[in-house]
């Protein structure tokens, strides 16, 4: 009974949350266009799909110039510019400080692909689109964005080579780049005051996904990079991405704020399970490495997955982080050999070259590639 209340209580605090956050913005958004000072612009996002059919993504807001900085790391995109402390955390503060332009609606254009849609409450575009015509060539294709009063944005969308058997799905915070998540403080110095170029890898991640999605018979292995960040985050992590050499791929964040999900966003294992289940029926033919870290609940997500899919899952990698408390180790270690006892080979790691020679012997890279993981 108790149980029941709470989650009533929940669910009312949470309705109301968000028709506070639609009035806040509704006011502001009259302001800001009473005052002409701000025009809608389309921040893209990266896309993905099939030679069938593709998914494009964006969100429409009026903000500030520093948060209309063009993304980086796709093909023919600018190379990124120093830029101090200060106009870091400007840009960054800029990127959280946008207001969103409800129910916009949105041209979308591309290769086999000319339609209307319509931004969400919360100024997000996600448009699974059909593919007229001929079916689109494996690689990247770039789509269109406009709004009526002519701003537009170019997105790029990644499609998949239907000949893949094999592809890569990777957390991004404390997996790829330490950016202590769990950990507030840290988190909010990282993102706010650090320029991305002053941001470290961890060692060997960047040549290790450069061995995993390296082509295999002339096919391309795709990689997805899912993490409970937020979008305002995409532009930023993108340009990691490009800096330090990691292969480019769709970034799958979440939205931080009240929504039907709940108070603050999405959680971890709504999102990313969720995520992947549709990679899995969007590509059938794929099989997907799993990479995260024990610092949230990636361990627990990817062996729901494995378990759920052991003909689909092909491997697991856990990296340890560095504040990990020996119960979680243990707890970590211990779900690895039960899903390994399953089927599904899952392993906890404490560096990039572990993973890379584990992989190596499942034949999931080609060995030829240790060396680089170890110089990386």
């Amino acid at each position: 009974m108790l149980e029941s209340v709470r989650a009533v209580v929940r669910t009312l605090v949470v309705r109301v949350a968000m028709v506070v956050e639609s009035l806040l913005q509704a006011g502001v958004l009259l302001v800001l266009r009473v005052r002409g000072r701000h025009l809608p612009m389309i921040v893209p996002f990266i896309g993905h799909g099939s030679t069938r059919r593709v998914r494009v993504g964006g969100r429409v807001v009026l903000g500030r110039p520093e948060a209309a900085a063009p993304a980086v790391g796709v093909p023919e995109a600018p190379e990124p510019t120093l830029r101090s402390r200060r106009a870091v955390l400007r840009a960054t503060i800029a990127r959280f400080l946008t207001v969103e332009v409800p129910g916009a609606v949105v041209r979308v254009s591309g290769p086999g692909v000319d339609a209307q849609v319509r931004a969400d409450r919360d100024g997000y575009v996600d448009a699974v689109l059909d593919v007229s015509g001929d079916a689109l060539a494996p690689g990247w294709h770039e789509f269109a964005l406009r709004l009526d009063d002519e701003a537009e944005a170019s997105a790029q969308v990644l499609v998949v080579d239907p000949e893949t058997r094999v592809g890569v799905v990777s957390d991004v915070d404390d997996t790829i780049l330490e950016t202590g998540l769990t950990r507030g403080i840290e988190f909010l110095r990282a993102t706010l005051l650090t320029p991305v170029r002053d941001r470290t890898p961890l060692t060997g991640a960047a040549a290790l996904y450069r061995a995993f999605t390296a082509p295999v018979d002339g096919v391309t292995r795709p990689i997805f990079y899912v993490s409970t960040s937020p979008w305002n985050l995409h532009e930023m992590l993108l340009e990691f991405i490009a800096i330090r050499r990691f292969p480019l791929g769709p970034l799958l964040l979440t939205d931080w704020g009240p929504s039907r999900s709940g108070l603050f966003r999405i959680g971890a294992q709504e999102h990313k399970v969720g995520l992947v289940e549709r990679m899995l029926q969007e590509h059938p033919q794929l099989g997907l490495v799993l990479v995260g870290d024990s610092g949230q609940h990636d361990p627990e997500i990817y062996a729901t997955l494995a378990r759920a899919h052991p003909d689909r899952i092909r491997a697991v990698y856990i990296r340890r982080t560095r504040h990990a408390l020996p119960g979680r180790i243990a707890a970590v270690d211990a779900l690895a050999a039960e899903i390994t006892a399953a089927g599904v080979p899952m392993l906890a790691v404490d560096d990039s070259l572990q993973i890379a020679a584990h992989a190596a012997d499942l034949g999931l890279l080609d060995a030829s590639a240790l060396a680089e993981v170890r110089a990386d």
